[in-house]
């Protein structure tokens, strides 16, 4: 245990670590706007436009994080994500007004968009270019081992309503705000030579397509998993009216502590990215194909939720390494990379639209199967137009 936790890469990321743990410990706020809405007494068109304006808040503060990146340094922006993150979540739950719920709610939301790219950014900016893969892993396993622990806080006071919730996680965001004052070293706009999203091009350059390409992929990895996320756990609820919400549950806390135990020991044994990335992809694709057409059986469910999970693992074990050193490295790279991570929202977004018509309320599964199988093959196509970049940069 002694050597696991020796290692550089955990040494040199522990500063984002801790203040990462801190945060996440309360990360379960943004989940019960639309049950605050409810209780609110809000109408159905006041409703959707405040969770469609989150939706869109998340592509914004994706791409204005990675654009302000290339311009202030991101030690800087992380703490201005977790005052923003306090504030919101913080005032949020007292509000009578629509549109105070939408401001708050949006700097939220905004603030936690922030930090999915600047947290990666600055964690690169950190750690020497040889740890960056495991470094990454690290992160993946803190934020899901903290979201288990949310999870659990959320579950012990749901009782006591949304706004407890929501204070809790606005003081795990000042926590987290402080602690970074604290811990987080000041680094040069213009990271160490070998660190930083372009710390490991010396041996060229990919096309800026192969980026492109990259995120195309994940995009539709994130498609998958969003379109069973969503409608999984709906079409369980149509299936076994008030169990969906246990069984879906039951399978979630599996998957997120698989992925959390594992994260780390992944990022060290899978060193082909490239291979990685395409048995990931397969084993997600069949994961949610086996688990949407057994999802009546809780066996079948647990059976697709582990090809699911091992896929997730191979995916996460590289992923956004790969998008990172595929990443132009130029004086634009944090906004190249923030694109990268938007389109990887899209394909939330899209799995998310699409989880009604295909899963919870269709009358047959084909169509859900044709468009698993169609996307994995256009994924397919495109990851092998990316071998040759992907194994001399990843």
């Amino acid at each position: 245990m002694k050597k696991y936790f020796s290692s550089p890469a955990f040494h040199q990321s522990r500063p984002v670590l801790l203040t990462t743990f801190t945060n996440k410990v309360g990360s379960i706020g943004l989940s019960l706007v639309s049950i605050l809405l409810v209780k609110k007494g809000v109408t159905t068109a006041e409703g959707s436009l405040v969770l469609s304006a989150l939706k869109t808040t998340l592509l914004a503060g994706s791409l204005i994080g990675g654009a302000l990146s290339d311009r202030v340094s991101s030690r800087t922006l992380v703490l201005i994500a977790l005052l923003l993150s306090a504030a919101g979540l913080g005032f949020l739950p007292f509000q009578s007004s629509v549109w105070l719920i939408l401001l708050f709610a949006v700097c939220a939301q905004f603030a936690e968009a922030l930090l999915n790219v600047v947290q990666r950014i600055l964690l690169m900016d950190l750690v020497d270019f040889a740890h960056q893969k495991e470094s990454l892993g690290w992160l993946r396993m803190v934020a899901n081992f903290a979201q288990i622990f949310s999870f659990s806080i959320a579950a012990l006071g749901a009782g006591l309503g949304v706004a407890p919730l929501m204070l809790f996680d606005a003081s795990t965001s000042l926590g987290a705000f402080f602690l970074a004052r604290r811990i987080l070293p000041r680094i040069e706009r213009e990271p160490a030579k070998g660190r930083g999203l372009g710390g490991g091009h010396e041996g060229g350059l990919a096309p800026k397509s192969a980026f492109f390409r990259c995120a195309l992929v994940l995009m539709g990895w994130s498609f998958f998993y969003e379109l069973f996320l969503e409608g999984g756990s709906g079409r369980m609820e149509v299936l076994h009216p008030g169990e969906g919400l246990h069984r879906f549950s039951t399978m979630m806390i599996l998957n997120t502590v698989l992925c959390a135990a594992l994260a780390v020991s992944a990022s060290r044994l899978l060193r082909k990215s490239w291979d990685a990335i395409a048995y990931g992809l397969v084993l997600t694709a069949a994961g949610v194909l086996v688990a949407g057409w057994g999802i009546a059986s809780q066996a079948w469910v647990l059976g697709g939720s582990f090809l699911l999970s091992v896929g997730e693992i191979m995916i996460g074990a590289v992923a956004q390494y790969t998008l990172m050193r595929l990443t132009p490295a130029d004086r634009s790279a944090g906004f190249y990379y923030s694109l990268g991570i938007t389109l990887m929202q899209c394909g939330r977004i899209a799995g998310a639209a699409l989880a009604f018509p295909v899963l919870i309320r269709a009358t047959s599964l084909l169509p859900y199967t044709g468009l698993i199988l169609s996307v994995l093959a256009i994924q397919m196509l495109l990851l092998w137009s990316l071998k040759a970049d992907v194994e001399r940069l990843a």
